[in-house]
């Protein structure tokens, strides 16, 4: 399976040490999932976040952005970061590489889910599926994404659907963004996603109720994780996730952009399902 690589910032040496020390504080270096429209977009909003976890735990904030979910989890496992807010597919990725541990989850109006979407352009005729979607266009995420890529793929080859050969045209790779914009400028019938993902860009304005319209959804699945790395130092970590998990509400709701409403505690349990989807449609072994 081949991976873009990591996005690290400028001057970052590969060979460097994840972990350092300056002047007795600590560098968290602390990668992003791509969880806003652009790169620069992801960096913007949650970097307060971090830097006020980091003041807490008394931590200077190294923070880089990936440019895709599958670059994350190669960055994360190979230890070129430290800790990664990333997708829960991305997570398992890690953890089967290089044994990451998940010590927080997001919560999305205080919930711990969200779901998988498959968007269809204006106007296409389809009723269900994907039974009526043979032969048409498909445009999918990175092969890291949990809702673009391996839930869809999962739910499809379980009913004896190849997506590769099923669709007229598919092609995978793309960010959520494009996606969802490709369907509403009608260059592809159907796309991929999340459903917290589009209701973002309807709420900011960069897609209209009419754009397109989802055609389904996914069962609720385990919410995006903070997750630290092998070798990561257990005090740090624990401090770590108590800095995430007692934002204050208020804090939260100034702090976090919509519609994320703070962070709880977290083991690997809720993420065991993704792993059994990736053994099943043959990313992990069994």
């Amino acid at each position: 399976m081949h991976r873009r690589p990591f996005l690290l910032a400028a001057g970052t040496a590969l060979a460097a040490p994840a972990f350092v020390r300056a002047q007795s504080r600590p560098v968290l270096k602390v990668g992003l999932g791509p969880q806003q429209p652009t790169q620069a977009d992801t960096k913007r909003v949650w970097e307060p976040v971090f830097r006020r976890a980091c003041d807490q735990i008394g931590a200077d904030l190294d923070l880089t952005v990936a440019n895709d979910w599958a670059g994350i989890s190669v960055a994360l496992a190979t230890r070129q970061i430290d800790v990664a807010q990333m997708g829960p597919w991305g997570y398992v990725l890690a953890k089967q590489k290089g044994d990451a541990q998940a010590i927080a989850m997001l919560q999305i109006q205080g919930r711990d889910h969200y779901r998988a979407i498959v968007v269809a352009r204006p106007g296409l005729a389809l009723s269900k599926f994907p039974d009526d979607a043979k032969g048409m266009s498909m445009q999918m995420l990175d092969v890291g994404s949990t809702s673009g890529w391996l839930v869809p793929t999962h739910f499809m080859r379980a009913r004896g659907i190849d997506p590769k050969t099923y669709f007229g045209r598919y092609a995978e790779g793309a960010s959520a963004a494009a996606a969802q914009m490709a369907t509403a400028n009608g260059q592809v019938d159907l796309a991929t996603g999340w459903d917290t993902h589009r209701n973002t860009m309807l709420r900011n304005g960069q897609l209209k109720p009419d754009s397109n319209r989802v055609v389904w959804e996914s069962d609720p699945l385990p919410n995006e994780p903070v997750v630290v790395r092998r070798d990561f130092d257990p005090e740090l970590a624990r401090r770590l996730q108590a800095a995430l998990t007692s934002i204050p509400a208020g804090t939260a709701s100034e702090l976090l952009p919509w519609p994320y409403s703070g962070y709880v505690a977290t083991t690997h349990e809720p993420y065991a399902m993704l792993e059994r989807m990736g053994r099943d449609v043959g990313v992990l072994k069994a």
